[in-house]
């Protein structure tokens, strides 16, 4: 903090450099801030001469920021936002104590979490529980995030991870769409077959290429099958009886145990990512993201997927 305190610029003039940037009208800053044009002025002056370098060009028709304005205008602006947020976050912890914030990719809610919420909400009916569903979150503290569930090879900055389960990809279809054809009794057999493809890119999606590819098969052939550019289309797509798809074990899983999709050939893709639980590293859970994080142990142990509780933490 000492280091900080001698070089960071006074804290109050990098509020007033933010809002002047901001309007680039020094008038427009001083209305915000309840202030004189001229006290305005006088900050950013004291500012710039504490840099040893002008910030803004003043101009007959207004000003603009210099490059190096431009510079501390980005600098100044994360870090006010963050801690803006963080701030919002706190406040907002302690007038909700109870409040859990847990976010998840929309597949993992659609098809796993979402059916078994209903137990973590009757063994816990005073938690105010909020369901993010999100592919990306890059910092979870700052977006008011207590816990989330993420797909990847668990090791992400900023994150304690735990892994919950591995997972394989299989071809899934609809009984209904197997009705009235030869048995596919290859993998090799699925080229044949009218196959979902998800056009869009998703770094944690296989494609029918590589599952061929992973079996030493040829491509097959794009123009048996149907594209998609999104995967829950795409899923919705199978279900009807439309073609086959890939799915992750752990979606495919309740599909499966319904009876609403089956495997038409008995070949499955290891994949080297797995979902983990994660959440900010050196930051005490609160006790909701506690509470919370045990049951997805519980679940994930009851299912037959996590032997010994005792190898959670290492996130490998």
């Amino acid at each position: 903090m000492a280091t900080l305190h001698r070089t960071l610029p006074p804290m109050n003039s990098l509020v007033i450099f933010e809002a002047a940037a901001r309007h680039l009208n020094f008038t427009h800053a001083a209305n915000e801030m309840g202030m004189t044009q001229a006290a305005v002025s006088r900050q950013i002056q004291s500012l710039e001469a504490d840099l040893g370098a002008p910030l803004f060009v003043r101009q007959a028709r207004g000003i603009q920021l210099t490059k190096q304005g431009e510079r501390l205008r980005h600098a100044v602006t994360m870090g006010l936002e963050y801690i803006a947020t963080t701030s919002e976050d706190i406040r907002r912890r302690q007038r909700r104590p109870r409040e859990l914030t847990v976010a998840t990719s929309v597949s993992f809610a659609s098809y796993w979490l979402v059916g078994r919420l209903a137990k973590f909400r009757s063994q816990h009916p005073e938690i105010d529980l909020r369901l993010m569903a999100s592919a990306q979150v890059s910092d979870l503290l700052s977006s008011g995030i207590d816990i989330a569930v993420r797909y990847g090879f668990g090791h992400w900055l900023g994150l304690d991870s735990e892994k919950l389960f591995s997972n394989e990809v299989w071809p899934v279809c609809a009984p209904r769409y197997l009705e009235g054809r030869p048995a596919v009794k290859s993998a090799a057999a699925l080229a044949g077959e009218t196959l979902l493809h998800l056009a869009s890119f998703d770094a944690n999606w296989v494609t029918w290429d590589s599952f061929f590819r992973s079996l030493n098969l040829p491509d097959p052939d794009k123009a048996h099958g149907i594209s998609f550019d999104n995967y829950l289309v795409l899923l919705q797509a199978a279900l009807r009886g439309e073609g086959i798809a890939l799915c992750g074990q752990r979606l495919a899983e309740d599909f499966i145990s319904r009876g609403d999709l089956v495997r038409p050939v008995d070949v499955a893709l290891s994949s080297q990512k797995a979902f983990y639980l994660v959440y900010p590293e050196k930051t005490e859970l609160t006790e909701p993201a506690q509470l919370f994080r045990e049951w997805m142990r519980e679940e994930v142990k009851a299912e037959g997927r996590l032997p010994d509780i005792s190898a959670f933490g290492s996130g490998e």
